[in-house]
């Protein structure tokens, strides 16, 4: 998740209510902080989202474990049970995070945060093939006014991946901050503002799911007091809290006055019980109660839901064993299931425990040598607003053309010494394929653009074909036939997957679908003076459900079915059954300019199975 989206999520039944980190900082940073930590910056706000977690702040290093699935010579065991390290974090007397290691998806990944002048201004992250860099630069003032963030792979390659611009301004007791996003594509987000107006901070987002959300500050954090726009247009959302910034309710409106959605809290004297009641659609009718109650720590120790019908739900329940200074150690999680007010014997269902060092006389905190600033990076400030209007302009440009229709239906240019000079305006030269397809010695080319033209998903694709006579190719022929649009791959994409040209035909690759995948292979061949489809082959199927091909030689009408199904349990996949029947079934082959991808069928009648093509 970049800056940009982090800054622009607001998250439902006040579940983000702390905006600012300043409460674990000593008072001479707070102002700074405060203001900075604020700004939603997660490079920034990383340093501090561990304090949360603990009660002191003189902790040195912190070992977490967690349940082991399984165990293994990687496991530990301790008290009867078995459990695997998930991290290791050392941490300044402060309560800031210095360095870190943990394991991600069977990789160890090390993180190091370095500081200047008491300040953050790089973390780093690595495994063993990639190392990301998100550098931080600030102002006289010590407030964020740069984020610069960049990968080196193992190629020691350099690969953009953002950068954030803080621009600040002030009038009376008004401090302003508009920030600019430059995306892993280069291209800028809208402008988001910024606006502290102690003891308020008014946030203009216009990406993602709130527009204006306006936020108080209450006992050491910013928390949401309304948001406009949320999610939809014309929804606003309203906060409440008691005196202890505890809060009361959540209440949406629609169209900005009509009651939409509700849910209220209430306390105990010594909020050690604390009970959230939802409401159904329009806010009138009670919904699902959950009760949950703390400790003296303020970790939660019980939760349970009611529904509004009055059947109690399962009974969620936490054990903590703490050390001296008030840090728990062992973490227990419980359940009791629950059939119509029925409990089953509570059941452990999780555990962790974390090994905590304070400092001490002999504590030594690390300390990293800062890496060198790559030249790479440093032209990211002044090349990465310049490519920016670049693209934008184009895409502006595109979007018009697209508006008023003014671009070329089809490649109008007939001869060229290059493939890249047939290109028309406005047309996305995507992928290009070279081999022979007719009896001449010389090779042929085929070439797929992405083109501005409506398709029935998104934008149409076409193909073009290309002959060589000297050093010049001739435009053979082209048809948006044979590539499927833009949107067609469904969550996948664009369905677009590859060409290549083999024994004389044209092989192009389509990919798509959601959990059930698609995959489509067609061969055009040139023969009686056109471009003819020739042969299909269709997967389509997904794991622990069913696998179906079709493989239809049309030249001689040979029809190759397949069908199997699988049954997964506890991930042993078992085959149920499975067929394979080959069916004749001659049919004049379609011209390429004619043919609908995936829109044909054939049917297999002894199976009652027909499939598409």
């Amino acid at each position: 998740m970049n800056n940009s989206e982090i800054r622009n999520t607001v998250f439902p039944k006040a579940i983000q209510l702390v905006f600012s980190i300043s409460f674990v900082i000593s008072c001479a940073q707070e102002k700074t902080t405060s203001l900075n930590g604020s700004l939603d910056n997660h490079t920034f706000n990383s340093q501090y989202n561990d304090s949360i977690n603990f009660v002191a702040k003189n902790i040195f290093s912190v070992t977490k474990f967690k349940k082991a699935e399984q165990k293994d010579r990687n496991s530990i065991n301790k008290d009867g049970l078995s459990y695997l390290q998930e991290s290791y974090t050392e941490y300044l007397p402060d309560g800031r995070k210095l360095y870190r290691k943990y394991h991600y998806d069977d990789n160890s990944v090390i993180e190091k945060f370095h500081y200047k002048n008491d300040l953050l201004v790089l973390k780093e992250s690595g495994d063993h093939s990639t190392n990301s860099y998100n550098w931080l630069f600030y102002n006289k003032e010590n407030h964020l006014q740069e984020e610069i963030d960049y990968k080196i792979d193992d190629k020691k390659s350099f690969i953009y991946e953002g950068y954030t611009k803080y621009n600040y301004s002030s009038e009376a007791k008004k401090t302003i901050v508009k920030i600019i996003d430059y995306s892993y594509d280069s291209l800028a987000n809208p402008e988001e503002e910024y606006t502290f107006e102690f003891p308020f901070l008014t946030k203009k987002t216009p990406l993602y799911q709130s527009k204006i959300h306006r936020y108080k500050w209450m006992n050491g954090s910013y928390k949401p007091v309304d948001i406009k726009d949320y999610v939809i247009k014309n929804r606003d959302v309203t906060f409440s809290y008691d005196k202890k910034g505890y809060l009361l309710s959540e209440i949406w409106f629609a169209n900005h006055h009509s009651l939409e959605n509700k849910t209220e809290y209430y306390y105990s004297n010594d909020y050690l019980e604390r009970i959230e009641q939802q409401y159904h659609m329009l806010g009138t009718e009670k919904s699902t109660k959950t009760t949950r109650r703390y400790d003296d720590h303020d970790n939660i120790i019980f939760e349970q839901s009611i529904e509004y019908t009055g059947n109690p739900l399962s009974i969620e329940s936490f054990d903590y064993v703490y050390d001296q200074q008030g840090n728990w150690i062992s973490k227990k999680y419980y359940r009791q299931d629950s059939n119509q007010g029925v409990y089953d014997k509570k059941k452990l269902i999780d555990y962790e425990y974390r090994e905590i060092k304070y400092y001490d006389s002999n504590s030594k905190p690390r300390s990293f040598t800062l890496p060198e600033f790559p030249k790479d990076a440093d032209h990211i400030r002044t090349n990465i607003p310049k490519v920016s209007n670049e693209k934008q302009s184009k895409i502006d440009a595109f979007q018009e053309a697209v508006e008023t229709g003014n671009f070329d239906a089809e490649i109008t240019v007939k001869k060229a010494k290059t493939l890249e000079e047939f290109t028309p305006k406005f047309w996305t030269l995507k992928d290009k394929a070279f081999g022979n397809l007719d009896n001449s010695p010389e090779e042929e080319a085929v070439c797929v653009y992405e083109t501005p033209m409506e398709g029935e998903l998104g934008f149409a694709q076409s193909l073009a074909i290309y002959k060589k006579e000297g050093e010049t190719w001739v435009l053979w022929h082209q048809s948006t036939n044979p590539i499927l649009s833009t949107e067609h791959g469904g969550m996948m994409g664009n369905p677009y997957e590859g060409i290549s040209i083999k024994n004389k035909t044209i092989i192009v690759d389509h990919f798509g679908g959601s959990r059930q995948k698609w995959h489509y292979t067609h061969r055009y061949r040139f023969q009686n003076n056109n471009w003819h489809l020739i042969g299909a082959s269709i997967n389509f199927g997904a794991p622990c459900d069913y696998f179906q091909s079709l493989d239809y030689n049309i030249s001689t009408g040979d029809a190759i079915f397949e069908y199997s199904s699988e049954d997964c349990d506890q991930n042993n996949t078992v085959k149920e059954r499975s067929w394979k029947e080959k069916i004749n079934k001659k049919i004049t082959p379609p011209l390429m300019d004619s043919f609908q991808v995936g829109e044909n069928s054939i049917e297999l009648k002894s199976k009652k199975t027909e499939m598409f093509y």
